[in-house]
C-alpha cells in the first residue's frame, strides 16, 4: 500500500490527518484495527468452540475488557496500543490451538482462517502500524462507499455492548447471549461478505441488548446498594486526609469504605460515583463526605487540585494525561502508564499514599446539590404528565439528557428552559432546581438510572408521539447505542448538538444523523420556533 492510498484513506474516514483536528491520528487508528482484527479472528475461533461444546469464561473476559478499553482509544499512546495488540495475537493463537486441539478430541475437521498479515511475537511497533493501514484499506472494500461508515457505527455499538457486558462480569453476572451476539457480529468480518444489510441488523440487535444490559446493571446496583433516594449531597471538603473514587464501579468504592473505616481518611466520590451518595447503604458510612469537583467534571483539574490519593475504578473513562505519579491508582486491566495498579482489591497502597499526601489543610465550603428521586414521587410526575398530556394542557414534551460539560450546551439549555411555554413541559436530567413545568431529574451523569426512569416513563406515555421531543447531550459511544434503540421504538424527534471531532469521526456523525433521521440543534431560539411551527 502507498502512502498516497492511506492518506486518501485517511481524508476519507478522518477528514483530516492530524492529532487534534480529527477523531483519531492514523497511527493510532491503524494499531486500534490491529486489535480489532485479532478479537474478529478469536471470535471465530470462539464460535467454533462453542459448538465443540467448549467454554473458557476467562478468554470471554478478555475480550469484553479489550473491547471496553477501545472506547478510550484516545486515551493511549503507540505503545500501549501496541501492548494491547500483542496481548491480543496471543489470545488469538492460544484460542486457536484450544480449537485445533478440540477437534482431534472430538475427531472432526478443523476449519482455518486465512491470515491477511504476516504478525508475529517479533513485529515491530512500525510495522504493526504498517498491517494495520493495510487492514484499514482492505476493511470497507465489501460495501458501497456511502454505507462505510455503518461499519464504524456497528464497532461503536459493540464497544458500548461490551463495556456495560463486563461491567455486569464484574457484578457477577455474565449475560452469554449478548455475548455470542458480540462474537457472530465480529465473526462476520472474516468471510469478505459483509453488506449494509447485515451491519444495520447486528447495529440494531446489539444497541436493543446494550439498553437491556443498562437496564439490569440499574436493577442490580438497587439490589446490592439499596434504593435510590431523593438526597442533598455536599460538594464541600473538610479538614484532613483523603482518597478520591472516580469512574462508575459501585462495588470498589464500597470497598474502599471498608477499608478505610477508623482510618482517619476521608473518602470523596468522582464522576459518575456521585449517584453512591443517593444510595442507602452508602449513607451507613460517616466517612463518605461527598463529591468532589465543581460540578463540571474535569478530571485533569480535579485530579491536579485534590490533594490525597486518586482511585480510578474498573472501567472508568480515563483522562489522566499521566502527570499524577505516585497518587493515581487503577484496578482496571489495562494501566496507563504511571498510574499504580491495584490487584486483588487490595487498597493497601492507595490508602498508605492518602496518609502521606497532605490532605486538606482547611476545609472549603460549596453549595450542595439535590440529587436522585423518589420512585413513586415520579411515577405520579408520570401520570399527571400522562393525562395532561391526553387532554391537550401539555402540547410538547421536552426530555434533556445528562449534564454536559460543554459551556456552549450550557448556555443553549439554560436560554431553551427559560422559553418554556405554559402549554410545555420539560424533564431535565441536567437541571437541579425545579420550575413551573420543568421537572429535574439529577442522576450525575449515571446512565443506567437515567435508563431506568426513561423505561418508567414510556410504560405510562407512548415514545413514539409526535410531540416528544428528545435532547441529547453528550457525544459517546453509549449515547449513540441509546439513540439506535430510541429511534427502532419509533422515537420521532432526536436532537444532538454537533459532536466534536475528538469524541467523534465527523463524516460517521453524518452518516449517524442521515441514517437514524436525528436533527442537529442550532440555536435555541430558531430550534424551538421550528419545534412550534
Amino acid at each position: 500500500m502507498s502512502n498516497n492510498e492511506f492518506e486518501k484513506l485517511s481524508e476519507e474516514k478522518n477528514e483530516c490527518t492530524s492529532r487534534g483536528a480529527c477523531s483519531m491520528a492514523p497511527n493510532i487508528a491503524a494499531l486500534q484495527e490491529i486489535v480489532m482484527y485479532f478479537l474478529k479472528q478469536t471470535a471465530f475461533y470462539m464460535l467454533k468452540l462453542e459448538k465443540l461444546g467448549a467454554n473458557n469464561p476467562s478468554i470471554k473476559t478478555e475480550i469484553l475488557n479489550d473491547l471496553s478499553a477501545l472506547i478510550s482509544v484516545n486515551e493511549f499512546n503507540e505503545e500501549q496500543l501496541f501492548t494491547i495488540a500483542m496481548k491480543d495475537y496471543f489470545l488469538l493463537k492460544n484460542t486457536q490451538q484450544t480449537y485445533k486441539k478440540r477437534c482431534e478430541t472430538k475427531n472432526t475437521n478443523c476449519f482455518d482462517l486465512k491470515e491477511k498479515i504476516q504478525f508475529n511475537n517479533k513485529t515491530s511497533l512500525s510495522k504493526a502500524i504498517s498491517y494495520g493501514e493495510n487492514l484499514l484499506l482492505q476493511k470497507y472494500n465489501n460495501i458501497q462507499s456511502e454505507k462505510r461508515n455503518l461499519i464504524d457505527i456497528l464497532e461503536i455499538v459493540i464497544k458500548s455492548t461490551s463495556l456495560h457486558l463486563a461491567k455486569l462480569n464484574d457484578m457477577g453476572v455474565f449475560e452469554d447471549y449478548s455475548f455470542y451476539i458480540i462474537l457472530k457480529a465480529l465473526n462476520e468480518f472474516n468471510h469478505n461478505k459483509i453488506t449494509a444489510k447485515i451491519v444495520e441488523e447486528y447495529t440494531s440487535k446489539l444497541a436493543e441488548l446494550d439498553n437491556a444490559l443498562i437496564l439490569k446493571i440499574s436493577k442490580l446496583l438497587t439490589d446490592k446498594f439499596g434504593n435510590i433516594e431523593k438526597t442533598t449531597v455536599s460538594y464541600s471538603t473538610e479538614k484532613g486526609k483523603a482518597i478520591l473514587v472516580s469512574g462508575s464501579n459501585f462495588s470498589e468504592l464500597e470497598e474502599v469504605l471498608k477499608q478505610t473505616e477508623n482510618q482517619n481518611l476521608d473518602v470523596y466520590t468522582h464522576s459518575e460515583l456521585l449517584l453512591a451518595n443517593a444510595l442507602t447503604k452508602f449513607k451507613k458510612y460517616p466517612h463518605l463526605k461527598g463529591h468532589f469537583g465543581d460540578r463540571i467534571e474535569n478530571n485533569i483539574l480535579d485530579f491536579a487540585t485534590f490533594p490525597g490519593a486518586i482511585l480510578l475504578t474498573k472501567n472508568s473513562k480515563k483522562n489522566s494525561e499521566y502527570l499524577y505519579r505516585g497518587r493515581l491508582f487503577s484496578s482496571d486491566y489495562i494501566v496507563p502508564k504511571g498510574i499504580i495498579k491495584i490487584e486483588d482489591n487490595d487498597f493497601s497502597e492507595l490508602i498508605k499514599s492518602a496518609n502521606s499526601a497532605k490532605g486538606f489543610k482547611t476545609g472549603k465550603i460549596k453549595p450542595s446539590v439535590e440529587l436522585g428521586y423518589s420512585p413513586n414521587a415520579i411515577i405520579e410526575e408520570f401520570e399527571t404528565i400522562k393525562t395532561k398530556m391526553e387532554t391537550g394542557k401539555i402540547k410538547r414534551l421536552f426530555i434533556i439528557g445528562m449534564n454536559t460539560y460543554s459551556e456552549f450546551q450550557k448556555e443553549y439549555f439554560k436560554t431553551f428552559l427559560n422559553k418554556i411555554q405554559e402549554n410545555e413541559f420539560c424533564i431535565s436530567f441536567m437541571e437541579t432546581k425545579e420550575r413551573p413545568n420543568i421537572l429535574p431529574i439529577n442522576l450525575g451523569n449515571f446512565l443506567p438510572f437515567a435508563a431506568e426512569v426513561l423505561h418508567m416513563l414510556f410504560e405510562k406515555i407512548p415514545i413514539n408521539l409526535p410531540n416528544i421531543y428528545i435532547f441529547f447531550t453528550n457525544c459517546d459511544v453509549m449515547t449513540i447505542s441509546n439513540i439506535i434503540t430510541l429511534k427502532k421504538h419509533h422515537a420521532k424527534n432526536i436532537y444532538m448538538a454537533d459532536c466534536p471531532p475528538t469524541f467523534i469521526n465527523p463524516s460517521v456523525f453524518a452518516t449517524l444523523k442521515e441514517e437514524y433521521h436525528i436533527k442537529t440543534t442550532t440555536t435555541p431560539e430558531h430550534d424551538i420556533q421550528v419545534i412550534r411551527n
